[in-house]
């Protein structure tokens, strides 16, 4: 079991600071969003590098929301989940025949037009299919919006931190700080900003409210607030997220105590008789 210490004072203030339009209480995240609220509107692509679950799309969101492009698509495409076929059907230039006339079509970069498109978990890809995308990028978007320039998709790239070092090892890391010299972004992992935890749960519990109506009297015991305190979290804010979920759900909505947390954090059988 990853824990700190078990004797920890929870906070008084459940207040959670606003920073830039964003929610924290953590000097490293209130950084990270000042510098991401003066780039939004200046339509750089950005590169999100951090561990898995540490909230790399939920950071790309807001900036959508923020930005100048708030009121075009987000479209996301995840990478790794998508076959050969897949990317030459999303990325590859497909001629078509509109009115007797050959068209270029490219399917992704039209979806996201005027917009953002999120490549997730792009630094899982290989060094090829990378290129590929580097490429069909450059080449659809000279296509497509060379009169309108300001109508191509901006691009936001989800890096894995342990794919990190390999990446910027690679051609295409190389090809893709030359064409299209992105800003990047190191996010924290929850265990380096543990300010936001407890107003994660909070919001987390709450979530869980407004999503069952049978859930309206959902809470937490101070001992499960604490063991959630002291947890490092190595699978960051998506596992304390499930884990909050899992609580609802073995408290039948009820009051989350520490049996109803998952086993990785403690060694009770979570449904054992009140």
């Amino acid at each position: 079991m990853q824990t700190l210490q078990s004797n920890i004072a929870l906070p008084q203030n459940t207040k959670i600071e606003v920073e830039s339009g964003f929610q924290t209480k953590s000097p490293l995240m209130k950084d990270i969003y000042r510098k991401v609220k003066s780039i939004a509107n200046l339509d750089m692509h950005l590169v999100l590098i951090g561990e898995i679950g540490v909230g790399k799309k939920s950071l790309a969101h807001a900036i959508h929301k923020i930005s100048r492009r708030a009121k075009g698509p987000f479209h996301s495409f995840y990478c790794i989940n998508a076959n050969e076929e897949e990317f030459k059907a999303a990325f590859w230039e497909q001629v078509h025949v509109e009115n007797e006339h050959l068209h270029l079509r490219y399917d992704v970069l039209e979806k996201a037009s005027n917009g953002i498109l999120y490549l997730n978990k792009f630094s899982d890809l290989s060094n090829e299919f990378m290129l590929n995308i580097i490429d069909s990028y450059i080449h659809g978007c000279n296509q497509l919006f060379r009169y309108n320039i300001a109508t191509s998709p901006r691009l936001i790239i989800s890096v894995n931190q342990d794919s990190f070092q390999q990446l910027i090892k690679t051609e295409a890391w190389t090809k893709l700080l030359a064409l299209l010299n992105p800003v990047s972004i190191m996010i924290p992992p929850l265990r380096e900003r543990r300010e936001d935890i407890f107003a994660l749960i909070l919001a987390f519990i709450e979530d869980a409210k407004r999503s069952e109506p049978a859930w309206s009297h959902l809470s937490i015991t101070d001992d499960a607030m604490r063991e959630c305190l002291a947890y490092r979290w190595p699978g960051n804010v998506l596992q304390l997220k499930n884990a909050i979920l899992q609580g609802a759900l073995l408290s039948q909505g009820q009051l989350i105590k520490s049996h109803h947390l998952p086993f990785s954090m403690n060694w009770q059988l979570p449904y054992q008789d009140e």
